[in-house]
């Protein structure tokens, strides 16, 4: 199997697999189903009536939806506190990019806690202004797929590591960086993109947040710098999460996207929990909008050069979160020259013993192109100039829409287990499987945006039994327009105070061909003027293997 063979297939099964993460205590924090922000004793706003926003959008009494399957817009805290008994840390595992817990529940109580006074006002010298922290990250998998012996069996080893330096000189003034350094000894020092052009460096070195905070008044919430934002409440499937140019990988223990620059202006109306949020956005929200972060931290595919250096490049987002009985909405907006603008409606609810939840994102035709082949025609017909592809805008609204719902279910004296099901409609997604290859080659393949209609249904259980640091995931994706399937076990447990074990185990099912099973293979060809255009091959995935450590300081 040559070099080339084994990076696309690599490339593939980051882009598709990885593991889950824990869950919250009681009814489990959901986002814990598939990797996100266990903790989130520390948030990235500024106002206790935030505990409405979308960074935290379930109500008290039902499980966060928003970590379920990982990260939201109030990143929790990078490091474990010391102080947690051996159960507490079950339950808080953070993620790699958040910042360190704020003393209180959310970050409101550092920016307009009643309790605390204000160096702006008395003058005060604040007792070690500047911590210091990160983590280490190190994971271990291997992905098999059916043209491959076990010596040949694709293996990796990415390593991850972040520092934070987190500086609060007074209870309304606090700036975050967070620096991040990836490494994988399994692949080249300069990887390669599907058509054999330079890519990503290895090692590789990101800025994943910078942000300065403050307040006006206490009354308007300002956020400034590289930052982490979420919308939307869907677990799998997240249409409305418009301000991130990389799609969240729903199937990561941590969210592993890095922030986007940006000027967030926050007003909170207390009295009625409602949160109203206007955001200038400097970076470009649309230039690798389809790809996902893989278990290296890196991009599905190679980022568009396109900066915002102008101010009419300058993009602007708008959202209101409000609170209807026992429903919890929101509406959203973005707009930015060059792109298509973009609205979004999203809702989580209690409806009597079940939760809730859905998302719709709008927006007129498409920012890329999407291909039609000649009915029969294979990508090799395409490429030998047998066939001819249309490339074409679709016209009027293009709608993506995820529902779900789940049910908690006690058993025992303190064992809980979460039972959902989730759909996602894509009307921009193909019908069936005949154009993957070419979407590949195109670079235009988008893992779990890429069919029409999936579904996902999966089984969460918190520390059941006498195992009391452990906990279990089982869930299966399913594209239902090519009928192909991927089906995991993840276990994640705390060892220490400080390091978290996890492992997992997935297999590949379903239409051979499809995008949980995508294999192919392009023959070497000759052009007209004798240029000779190598081979790809992409074996069919059959399962994969991993296990990782996380330590928290």
């Amino acid at each position: 199997m040559s070099p080339r063979t084994l990076t696309l297939a690599a490339a593939l099964s980051a882009a598709l697999v990885g593991p889950a993460a824990l869950a919250q205590s009681e009814r489990p924090d959901e986002n814990a189903l598939f990797g996100g922000d266990d903790a989130k004793p520390a948030q990235t706003e500024a106002h206790p009536s935030e505990a409405k926003s979308s960074e935290q959008t379930a109500p008290a009494e039902r499980p966060d939806e928003d970590a379920l399957f990982g990260g939201d817009e109030q990143r929790g805290s990078t490091a474990v506190d010391a102080s947690a008994s051996g159960e507490d840390a079950v339950q808080r595992q953070p993620s790699l990019t958040e910042p360190p817990p704020e003393p209180g529940d959310r970050d409101t109580d550092a920016l307009s806690g009643p309790m605390t006074r204000s160096a702006f006002d008395a003058e005060e010298a604040v007792d070690d202004p500047l911590k210091i922290g990160g983590q280490f990250y190190l994971r271990g998998y291997a992905a098999g797929t059916e043209e491959s012996s076990f010596g040949d069996t694709n293996f990796a080893a990415p390593t991850l590591v972040d520092g934070y330096f987190d500086a609060r000189p007074t209870d309304r003034l606090r700036a975050f960086v967070v620096g991040r350094l990836s490494y994988d000894p399994t692949v080249p020092a300069q990887t390669l993109t599907p058509t054999g052009e330079p890519g990503l460096a290895n090692p590789r070195v990101l800025l994943d947040q910078a942000w300065l905070r403050f307040d006006i008044e206490r009354t308007v919430f300002l956020t400034v710098g590289k930052q982490h934002v979420k919308w939307g409440t869907g677990q799998i499937w997240n249409p409305t999460d418009f301000l991130s140019p990389q799609r969240r990988n729903p199937l990561a223990f941590v969210d592993l996207r890095t922030g986007v620059y940006m000027l967030k202006v926050h007003v909170p109306w207390e009295t009625r929990g409602w949160n109203f949020y206007g955001i200038a956005v400097m970076d470009d929200l649309g230039s690798n909008s389809g790809a996902l972060i893989d278990n290296a931290g890196n991009p599905t595919s190679t980022p568009a050069d396109n900066p915002v250096d102008s101010l009419g490049r300058i993009g602007g987002a708008l959202r209101a979160e409000v609170v209807v009985g026992p429903a919890e909405l929101g509406l959203s907006a973005v707009a930015q020259r060059d792109r298509k603008p973009r609205f979004g409606f999203d809702l989580s609810s209690g409806l009597g013993p079940v939760d809730v939840y859905g998302e719709i994102g709008l927006k007129k035709s498409t920012d890329q192109p999407q291909y039609r082949l000649p009915e029969g025609a294979t990508v090799d017909d395409v490429l030998t100039g047998k066939a001819q592809v249309e490339a074409f805008f679709p016209s009027g609204l293009t709608p993506q829409v995820t529902g779900g719902v789940n049910y908690s279910l006690t058993y025992g004296e303190n064992d809980v287990a979460v039972l959902g099901v989730e759909y996602f409609y894509n009307s921009t997604g193909y019908p069936s499987s005949i154009g993957y290859p070419y979407l590949f080659l195109q670079q235009a393949y988008q893992p779990l945006y890429v069919g029409r209609h999936y579904g996902a249904v999966y089984l969460f259980l918190d520390r059941p039994g006498s195992l009391e640091r452990t906990s279990f995931n089982v869930f299966t994706l399913a594209n239902l327009s090519d009928n192909s399937l991927i089906t995991r076990l993840n276990m994640t447990h705390r060892a220490l105070s400080y390091l978290t074990v996890e492992g997992y185990g997935a297999v590949h099912y379903g239409h051979k061909g499809g995008e949980f099973r995508l294999g192919f293979s392009i023959p070497e060809r000759q052009l007209g003027d004798g240029t000779v255009i190598p081979g790809i091959a992409v074996p069919v995935p059959t399962f994969e293997l991993g296990a990782g450590l996380r330590i928290s300081i």
